[in-house]
Parts: structure tokens; sequence; C-alpha cells
């Protein structure tokens, strides 16, 4: 067995492409959670090189290096982790792991988009710590499928929630902004190019678009950083992720109004740091991160004059 498993790790570094999804960052790929049987490993080591477009959502594909394809064909007897995604702690103590993996035999037999998408995403919280509900996770992302055509979670457990892979990159490792002290937004947007500012405003004009109907359907989503917007190459789109901090309106909630605000939070100051290399934009991205200037910055004022200084020929 010591000849297959040295197999068994050399085809682990050669990986999957794309790299990126879900806003983590990326790591090798590990085979401690996957055991494959030796007519698996066999059929890896005489696999060709040739990467195999597989299908991870419903209109998302990537390309996962052929040594991976009997997995995908023939189910591992338990989840193969191809990548750490995000590994995250506190005091030393585990909190919560997120990986890409390769449905094994009994995921696929209790989740049934597992069968359809062997490769999807998994996020593992540790027994004996505070996290969010796999099950609410699930109940929110599903809900927010029927709102903003959202690839759909795959499914849950008591530790694990599961749900479609979505390559792209997180939008804040796209955009050159979001440094302090905030004055230093001001040079980055004199440097950014025409191309790279309208390309980043039309997304973010989407996810403000995705956003407002999320509210209107009576879901805020609870945390919305930028490293929670993922954007997709192919189809060119972004992508609203991570829903286990997201709550549905109810009546006795005074804080909606509160909660939704926060959610533009940091739509707005990008939209800010971008109209300063653009200039004023039409819209209703543009107008609330105007009239909210004051809520969202230090320094409106050099912000504003910006802005009307970027739209002078």
């Amino acid at each position: 067995m010591r000849r297959y498993a040295t197999r068994w790790l050399s085809v682990l570094f050669r990986g999957l492409k794309p790299a990126e999804a879900h806003g983590y960052h990326q790591a090798i790929a590990t085979p401690c959670s996957g055991v494959g049987t030796e007519e698996q490993i066999g059929e890896l080591s005489h696999a060709m090189d040739e990467p195999e477009l597989i299908k991870v959502s419903p209109r998302h594909s990537v390309r996962l290096a052929q040594e991976y394809a009997p997995l995908i064909r023939r189910a591992p007897q338990r989840d193969f982790v191809v990548r750490t995604l995000a590994h995250r702690e506190a005091n030393g103590l585990p909190l919560m792991t997120a990986e890409l993996v390769i449905a094994g035999r009994e995921t696929r037999e209790s989740f049934p988009l597992a069968h359809t998408y062997p490769l999807h995403f998994r996020k593992t919280y540790f027994p004996g710590r505070f996290h969010a509900e796999p099950e609410v996770e699930f109940q929110r992302h599903t809900r927010a499928t029927t709102l903003i055509d959202l690839p759909p979670a795959i499914g849950w457990s008591t530790r694990t929630f599961r749900s479609c892979f979505l390559p792209g990159k997180p939008y804040n490792r796209l955009s050159p902004f979001g440094v302090e002290p905030e004055e230093s937004n001001l040079s980055l947007a004199r440097e950014l190019g025409l191309a790279a500012a309208a390309g980043l405003w039309r997304i973010i004009e989407e996810a403000f678009a995705q956003l407002q109907k999320l509210h209107a359907g009576g879901l805020a989503h609870g945390d919305l950083e930028l490293h929670n917007l993922i954007v997709s190459p192919a189809p060119l789109e972004p992508l609203l992720i991570d829903f286990g901090n997201s709550v549905e309106r109810s009546e006795a909630d005074v804080l909606w109004q509160t909660r939704c605000d926060k959610d533009f939070t940091q739509l707005l100051r990008e939209a800010i740091f971008l109209q300063c290399a653009l200039g004023r934009q039409p819209g209703g991205l543009a107008d609330l991160a105007w009239e909210q200037m004051e809520q969202l910055l230090k320094a409106p004022e050099r912000f504003r004059r910006e802005m009307s200084h970027s739209a002078e020929v």
C-alpha cells in the first residue's frame, strides 16, 4: 500500500483549475477526509493529464485535473477533500473549515444534488463552538435562490453545510480600494484605468440590484462584506454567498431597516471610491452613496470634490 499512498499524494498537488472560489484563501489539497480503493488509485495513476470539464452548478463548470475524474464517476467511501479553502481558529481551537470536496457514497445517497454536483463546497463546524446553524443557513440560502437566481444549496447536517461551488474571485481581491486611512483611496482612484473602473462599477451595480431584491423579498444578508461577493467569469456575474447570518423580516423586527442599511455599507463605500475614478454616475446606487456619504466617510467633502473633478475634461 505504501507505493499507492505515495502516488495518491503526488496527484493532489496538481490540482483544480480554476483554484479560487467562495471568497476563501487558496490552500493545498489534503487527503485527510477521503480514502480511495486500490482500484480507484490505479485508475488515477493511468489517467491522462488533460483536464475534464465538470459541472458545479446549473450554469458553472470548472476544469478538473484528470487525476480526480475516477472519484467523480465512482464515489469514494467518504468525502474526498480536493482543497482546503479556509480554516478558522480562536485561541488555538478550531471553529470552522471550508473545503472543496468530491462527495462520497454516503453523501450522494443523503443529498440528491450531490449526485448532480459531486464536486461541491462543504463547510464544517466543530462541536462545542458557537457557530451558525447549518439548517438555518440552508434554509436562508434556499430562500435567496428564489429571489436572486443563486445556485442552490446542496444539503445540511448537524455540523455541515453544503452548496454549489462558485468558481471566481471575491470582489475584494479585484478592487484596489478599502485601504486605511480612507484618503489613500483617492490616489488609488486616480491611478485606476477607465476599463477597470467601468468593469468594477457594473459589477457592484448588479450586486446592488440583487441586494435590493433580497430586501424586497424579506431577507437581509447580515454579513455583506466584499469578500462575500464572488465575481464569476463565465458567465460573468456577481454572486452573493454566506447566508449564515441572514435574517428574515418579521412584523416584530424593529431593526429591519437597520439590517438593510448595514447590508449596503460596503457597496456604497466602494461606489464612492469608484466614482472618484469615473466621475458622478446616474442610478440608485450612485444616488444612495451620495446621500449617505456623511455617514460612510470621515471626510466626505474631499470625496465629493474628487468625484466632481473626475468628470472634468
